[in-house]
């Protein structure tokens, strides 16, 4: 192989360490929000089996308001030492807790030292969830060539999608192959201890990363910043607010189209869905393509177009479509379904890539990591607690298309901002200098 062959092999086994910790991070959250009825029964047991539900889904939230800690901690990590060695603290974070979840005692065994250590183990997760994709989405798009970083950043934001979709289908096989007396039993430990393959692979891929160019140069001119965070705060306010307003839109319309339409169709609606998974599945699916071809697009067109074009999209659609999804026809749902996936894989696509372009490698993920975790803890983890709200002070059905909207609105304003595709490379290029 020629010297030219080989750089590019060590390029693409570099991006490809730099995605798959995206993968086991959120299949490791599909397996859970499935698995979360099994876990109830395990850890929280109770006459009111929805109460028990209810705890779970409070410990899973709880591991994201860990996000911004994380986003700090790898932030500080990644600035200082190297993008490689947060994100291989990140995957080790991830699989130890994800190993151990596997193969907790249970609430019948020990008591009430079950649920105290499961907060812990997703206390753990949490922070590393602030650190992973941020600090993956930095390392594949400063090691992409110019004129092809919206392609290869896009990656990290598929692999996300990948995961979600692997533990969601590894968790419903079982279901189905074991069956309820198993599953509860015993069988929704499998899932977390499967992950131990998938993250001994991140890990090993990791452990021969390269360094990106980018922190290359600044270890050779000994630029580290002492505290990234208080430079981040002090000089680079503005490129938060606008990553912050950009990807607002992102994190309210995925998750109430994806975490929370299903409640919405059954308990506001009341259409019964007979297999909300399923649905799930095909609108996931759907980003599959479109997200690497937006990051594609963005290379020729500028991120400034894509993201506009989505924030029109969900900006003029979502009130079509919730008054769509009223009429409780299932052809008209999922065409609704795979219309909003369309905006948001639009906009996904172009985001890694953007993100990295508004700071200077100096203190780049630690800017990415505070716009882009905040945000999502504030505006995404809340949307079906606000979309629920919306709905019951209004009295509309289709009130939550007010929150996409307002979102979508928003992050037109700062799509406003970036620059366009004739100087995002320039606009890259000064970032870095």
């Amino acid at each position: 192989m020629t010297a030219a062959g080989e750089q590019r092999a060590k390029g693409f086994r570099d991006t490809a360490a730099g995605i798959v910790g995206n993968v086991l991070e959120w299949y490791d959250f599909a397996a859970f929000g499935f698995l979360a009825p099994y876990i109830a029964i395990a850890f929280f047991p109770s006459d009111n089996e929805f109460a028990g539900l209810i705890k779970t889904f409070a410990i899973f939230a709880v591991g994201y308001l860990m996000r911004p800690l994380g986003a700090i901690l790898f932030g500080h990590i990644g600035d200082r030492v190297g993008r490689r060695e947060a994100l291989l603290l990140s995957v080790l974070m991830m699989i130890v807790p994800t190993i151990l979840l596997g193969m907790l005692p249970t609430y019948a065994a020990v008591g009430l030292t079950a649920p105290i250590l499961l907060l812990l183990l997703r206390l753990i997760q949490g922070l590393s969830i602030g650190g992973e994709f941020t600090a993956s989405a930095t390392f594949v798009s400063e090691l992409a060539p110019e004129g092809r970083k919206g392609l290869h950043a896009s990656l990290t934001m598929l692999g996300a999608i990948l995961g979600i979709l692997l533990g969601s289908g590894v968790a419903m096989v079982l279901s189905v192959a074991l069956g309820e007396e198993a599953m509860t039993s015993w069988g929704w430990r499998i899932p977390f201890l499967m992950g131990v393959l998938l993250g001994a692979v991140a890990f090993w891929m990791r452990r021969s990363m390269s360094s990106s160019p980018e922190m290359k140069e600044i270890h050779s001119r000994r630029d580290q910043r002492e505290h990234p965070l208080i430079d981040v705060l002090k000089n680079h306010r503005p490129a938060i607010l606008r990553l912050s307003s950009v990807v607002l839109m992102q994190g309210a319309s995925f998750y109430v189209v994806f975490v929370w339409l299903s409640t919405y169709l059954k308990e506001i609606v009341q259409h019964p869905v007979s297999n909300p998974l399923m649905l799930n599945t095909i609108g996931l699916a759907c980003l599959l393509p479109v997200i690497p071809l937006a990051g594609w697009l963005s290379d020729r067109f500028g991120r400034r177009a894509l993201l506009m074009t989505a924030g029109f999209g969900i900006l003029f659609a979502s009130w079509p479509l919730f008054s769509v999804f009223q009429r409780g026809e299932d052809g008209l749902i999922l065409a609704g379904l795979v219309l909003f996936a369309l905006f948001i894989g639009i906009a996904q696509g172009p985001t890694p890539a953007m993100m990295t372009e508004l700071f200077p490698p100096e203190v780049r993920l630690t800017g990415i990591g505070i716009g882009y975790n905040v945000t999502l803890a504030l505006f995404g983890g809340t949307a079906p607690l606000i979309s629920t709200w919306l709905i019951s002070t209004t009295g509309l059905s289709s009130a939550p298309a007010f929150y996409l909207m307002a979102g979508a609105g928003i992050s037109l304003v700062g799509a406003l901002g970036l620059p366009g595709p004739r100087d995002s490379t320039q606009h890259s290029m000064e970032r870095s200098s």
